[in-house]
């Protein structure tokens, strides 16, 4: 039987107004993995740079011309950027909080879907029919998106870039996870937080900084129990982002794999990278693929303009 694969990659920041070479760089990732002919492509959040008309609009043109605008093709969860946006220059730290608590948190969830209305046909959602959290069933897969950026709070979230499900949410994606449709699929949950500690990385990069920065602006709440509602529905495997590297890892006897370096990672100059995930029976391997990058376009090769590099097979 020939294995399913999937592209996952995570925290494009599009955006027509800074860092204008991350379209030119998204534009080359995405040829890349259209030329692989995988049988789907997963966006873990984090998809626009700052929330606004414009940069959604660009992800839309730059999916829809990769003849990626489709629900066979895509899916896509939402990232705190997409909500909040960011911080880009020095003085937008004095300004930026009060940006978040004044965000229509609701009406940008709304927007995000309606931006990529075609990635979500189909989709099986909650009762009530909010977009997150949703199922979609792809042959014997079963793609289980979260939203898991936490509403602001002036204690617990001033930035806007924790993360957190809340009672209701983790009670939706229970219902989901045990729907006829589903319960019985190899289940894959796309969320944009994290779940690692910095000591799983790649030798532990920049640990002590890290640890710094995550307590107060990018630590994902209520983790424990999202472990234990994974693996109590067999969960196959968590593709997330929200950190800028890219690499597999297990925590709790789960599979996790982030793609948050698929643009700005830390060999973001040379290459843009995205994990190649093939799925066949109850296994799961997960490939690194760096696309080479010479001015921001693929580097001419003999053979294949892409490097694998193998991080976890299983």
């Amino acid at each position: 039987m020939r294995p399913f694969t999937i592209a996952h990659i995570a925290d494009l920041h599009l955006s027509g107004e800074h860092k204008r070479f991350a379209i030119r760089r998204v534009r080359a990732l995405l040829d890349a993995i259209v030329r692989r002919e995988v049988d789907h492509v997963v966006v873990a959040g984090d998809i626009a740079a700052d929330a606004n008309p414009k940069d959604f609009e660009i992800a839309r043109r730059l999916f829809k011309n990769a003849g990626l605008l489709d629900p066979r093709r895509l899916t896509v969860v939402i990232g705190n950027h997409d909500i909040y946006g960011g911080v880009h220059h020095a003085e937008d730290i004095l300004t930026f909080p009060r940006r978040c608590k004044e965000t229509q948190y609701g009406k940008k969830v709304k927007e995000f879907r309606a931006y990529f209305a075609e990635a979500f046909e189909g989709c099986q959602f909650s009762a009530d029919g909010k977009t997150f959290p949703f199922a979609k069933v792809l042959g014997n897969t079963a793609m289980i998106g979260v939203n898991s950026v936490a509403r602001y709070s002036s204690v617990k979230n001033p930035v806007g870039s924790n993360g957190g499900v809340d009672d209701l949410e983790f009670q939706r994606i229970g219902t989901l996870l045990n729907d006829s449709l589903v319960r019985d699929k190899r289940k894959i949950v796309i969320i944009h937080h994290h779940f690692h500690k910095m000591s799983a990385g790649p030798e532990g990069a920049l640990k002590s900084v890290w640890d710094a920065i995550e307590r107060q602006t990018m630590k994902l709440r209520g983790k424990s129990r999202l472990f234990d509602l994974f693996k109590d529905h067999g969960v196959t495997m968590v593709l997330h982002g929200h950190v800028h590297l890219s690499f597999t890892y297990e925590r709790k006897d789960l599979r996790f794999a982030t793609a948050g370096g698929s643009v700005f990672g830390p060999d973001a100059k040379r290459s843009t990278s995205y994990n190649l995930v093939r799925l066949l029976d109850g296994a799961a391997e997960t490939t690194l693929i760096r696309v080479p990058m010479d001015g921001f376009f693929p580097v001419a090769q003999p053979g294949s303009p892409e490097v694998a590099q193998e991080l976890i097979a299983a």
